[in-house]
């Protein structure tokens, strides 16, 4: 683990891109990783940490951090409408006593 932990931080001090845009495109991976299933349990520093090594390693590009994150928000965009027309549809419903 330690040398995990030695070669994470190597890989994050040697970036020579814009810390800025890696910063920001581990964020959006970030969120990405979270909606699938085998993320669901994980501490979210541990899933900040796969996705900035996913970033800094060369593993997801900008591409791919991008396409997943406009899928992402599709889809919580359809859950949220779901969501919303099974509010509605309750509401509409009489009261059951």
């Amino acid at each position: 683990m330690a040398t995990q932990d030695n070669d994470f931080e190597s890989k994050l001090v040697d970036y020579s891109g814009d810390k800025y845009s890696m910063v920001v495109l581990a964020s959006m991976w970030t969120k990405v990783l979270k909606r699938k299933q085998e993320y669901k349990n994980m501490a979210d520093a541990t899933i900040i940490k796969i996705a900035l090594d996913d970033i800094l390693s060369g593993k997801v590009t900008k591409e791919m951090v991008i396409k997943g994150s406009s899928q992402a928000l599709a889809q919580q965009k359809k859950e949220e409408e779901e969501a919303r027309k099974e509010a509605e549809r309750k509401a509409k419903e009489p009261l059951k006593l």
